[in-house]
């Protein structure tokens, strides 16, 4: 029989608490607790009293959700209450001491995968529209918990299915009564699930740091405004700006939303060929580091002055590490017009001043400018390396199939590929995911959830 589980639902902080309780016992215990013969009507809040003995702990208003109609399909009882560290304490060890145990993390939303109210694609955008602190990730969260992307990977499953299902209804036919499939038809239809599988897995490069954060870079020269950019895009003076050159020593990091989107922008020292000292140094080496994890680089350079041939060399660096960049002109209002920069019609570019602000905004539809470009057609994204990492093995079979169809393997060869698509498909889903798999999942998700 399943335990009756119980937890805190809340955070800390607030006049409110909330404390969910469901399982098979959720009608015995609120009849102990309130001291009635039933239970409060389902689906409507009833503002009861909970006793510790004879005593009242609190009036708390109760919703009681009667199953399956409750989101874990289970009973389901929340319990509004005064937001007391000791009342909140007090009422879980009440419960419990009615025969309630604490529920792991995650373990209410797993009991609702596993009484069907969701899936696990569903689930996981639960856990990410909790975490989601910018529009867009909010966006993919609830594409995924609203059953969006649900829908489009149980699409490319239904028609890999019947695919399936066409080559081995033919393989079983010994007596070869039905029209055997042609190559080409058969090549078509892998093809067609396969670009949609490309298409969804290809957005994972955005959906990623929609969901974590894009991890921005602002690297140039001692003195070119860096940390001026960090400022002016922050909104407030978060890092040390003076005429000097090398005044920043470490790195600078900020987050903030632009364009709805996440951003984590690292302010970076000057890099030159010498530095004056040791603290210097390791600045610049920092500065190394954090353009290596970055996903953008912001490279900014005095418009008002002639390149350096630091700034040449470093220029040159960044273009080897073939990541996403942006040329950022800084001190536009000193400076008619630009000097030359190699290649640099290869790169978007924004002319800025901090000072004023003027440019700011091409700047920033710059640094957000990836999102749009990387949707599907029919604007989902995915942002979840488990998701990735079976779409890419869905796809590996796939392609394995196609080269065994077009080398004239046969039918019971290409068809275990497909099968094993379907697989990795169905995982990604939760149909067929191990009891181990769903504890990692699930151990994500904060308690109560």
């Amino acid at each position: 029989m399943q335990q009756t589980i119980c937890a805190l639902a809340t955070g800390t902080g607030g006049a409110v608490a909330l404390v969910r309780l469901s399982g098979p016992e959720v009608c015995r215990i609120l009849q102990e607790l309130t001291k009635h013969a039933g239970v409060p009507d389902p689906r409507r809040q009833t503002l009861c009293s909970i006793y510790d003995g004879e005593e009242i702990l609190d009036k708390a208003l109760i919703t009681y959700f009667q199953a399956p109609h409750s989101f874990t399909g289970e009973d389901v009882a929340e319990f509004a209450l005064h937001a007391s560290p000791y009342i909140k304490g007090r009422l879980l060890e009440l419960l419990c001491e009615r025969g309630a145990v604490m529920a792991r993390r995650g373990e209410f939303s797993e009991r609702a995968f596993l009484n069907g109210k969701m899936d696990l694609v569903e689930a996981e955008g639960l856990c990410d529209l909790i975490a989601s602190c910018n529009k867009a990730a909010h966006k993919l969260a609830m594409d995924s918990l609203g059953g969006k992307l649900s829908e489009r990977l149980a699409e490319i499953k239904r028609r890999l299915s019947e695919l399936l299902a066409q080559i081995e209804v033919r393989l079983d036919d010994v007596d070869e009564e039905m029209t055997p499939l042609s190559d080409k038809f058969v090549q078509g239809e892998m093809n067609a699930v396969l670009g949609h599988i490309k298409a969804l897995a290809d957005t994972f490069s955005v959906g990623k740091y929609i969901k974590d954060g894009l991890k921005t870079a602002i690297v140039g020269a001692p003195n070119s405004g860096k940390s001026s950019l960090l400022n002016a895009l922050v909104g407030f003076d978060r890092a040390i700006v003076s005429d000097q050159s090398g005044t920043t020593r470490d790195t600078v990091e900020e987050i903030l939303e632009i364009n709805g989107q996440k951003i984590i922008l690292t302010d970076t020292a000057g890099i030159r060929e010498h530095a004056l000292d040791p603290a210097e140094k390791e600045g610049m080496r920092r500065s190394h580091r954090a353009m290596e994890a970055a996903d953008l680089i912001l490279f900014v350079l005095d418009s008002s002055r002639s390149l350096t041939l630091e700034e040449k060399e470093l220029w040159r660096d960044i273009r080897r590490q073939n990541k996403r960049t942006v040329i950022v002109w800084n001190k536009k209002d000193l400076a008619a017009q630009q000097p030359p920069l190699e290649e640099q019609e290869k790169y978007p570019s924004a002319a800025v001043s901090c000072k004023t602000g003027d440019g700011l905004n091409a700047l920033k539809t710059l640094i957000t400018a990836d999102v749009t470009e990387a949707q599907t057609a029919d604007g989902l994204m995915i942002s979840n390396l488990r998701h990735y990492q079976s779409l890419l093995r869905a796809q590996t079979e796939l392609e394995s199939a196609l080269i065994r169809l077009q080398a004239q393997a046969g039918g019971e060869i290409y068809a275990e590929h497909l099968r094993g698509a379907l697989r990795y498909l169905q995982d990604l889903i939760g149909e067929v995911t191990p009891d181990d798999v769903l504890g990692i999942i699930f151990s994500k998700f904060c308690m109560g959830k």
